[in-house]
């Protein structure tokens, strides 16, 4: 399955943020029934040069691969897609013409001006893959900070832009809340919302970062078509701890 059919479905998707650069985790993981894994390229320690061979662990799990950039630059996003990357989620989109340029160096012209040059990327495929990249490799514009709010609309509106994606923790850090990724929070949840309208209004995909089972689940029911339920260290994490309690 590949991404945008599997988010088309009516079943929201479960993805796992990967921070550490282990191919073999990364097979494991997907081998584990875990459908979809973003390499984090901006918080985690997955460097460039580890990102080929963590695509092809992905792919021999059976795993959906998307990665998150670690900023908002054309030769990270070329690099990223022509490596087989099927979703790239941009950070700190602050306004239209941020989200612009990111869709621009990720789609092919008309649309955009990505190079082409798809040597793995294009052998994924059976089909021509300049002709159906477009629609194949999906953007996602990261909502996370106050001046993203401020431009929602314009955002949403962007040509060529598939999705937008809920960072919880630096939208609360810029909107001031008491609390990071509080999902019972009145004002984050509003926020949510919008972001939940404005993407539908635009038929865009939704996406959400969580870390913990309970707040994945609420923004499931929400509506979000992809959940992020943490990071493979947490999981890792409290599995060892019930291990040795156990």
């Amino acid at each position: 399955m590949h991404l945008r059919p599997r988010l088309q479905a009516p079943t929201p998707l479960t993805n796992l943020f990967l921070m550490s650069p282990t191919p073999w985790v990364a097979e494991w993981l997907g081998r584990s029934g875990l459908e979809s894994i973003t390499l984090d390229l901006q918080h985690g320690m997955i460097e460039p040069a580890h990102l080929l061979g963590m695509l092809q662990g992905i792919k021999a799990g059976g795993a959906i691969p998307l990665a998150r950039l670690a900023w908002n630059r054309p030769e990270l996003i070329m690099k990223a897609l022509d490596y087989g990357v099927e979703g790239l989620i941009c950070p700190m989109i602050d306004s239209a013409a941020e989200a612009a340029a990111f869709v621009r160096a990720a789609k092919y012209p008309p649309l955009g001006n990505r190079s082409f040059g798809p040597f793995r990327a294009g052998r994924l495929t059976e089909e021509d893959y300049f002709s159906t990249a477009n629609q194949s490799t999906l953007c996602f514009a990261m909502i996370e900070t106050a001046a993203a709010v401020q431009d929602l609309a314009n955002i949403a509106t962007t040509p060529g832009l598939d999705g937008l994606y809920v960072g919880p923790f630096d939208l609360s850090a810029s909107l001031g809340l008491e609390k990071r990724a509080d999902f019972t929070d009145p004002t984050l949840l509003a926020l949510i919302d919008d972001v939940l309208a404005a993407a539908r209004s635009n038929n865009l995909f939704t996406g959400i970062f969580t870390v913990t089972p309970a707040d994945a689940r609420a923004m499931k029911e929400r509506g979000f078509d992809l959940v992020t339920c943490g990071t493979e260290d947490l999981v890792f994490q409290a599995g060892m701890k019930e291990w040795l309690a156990r």
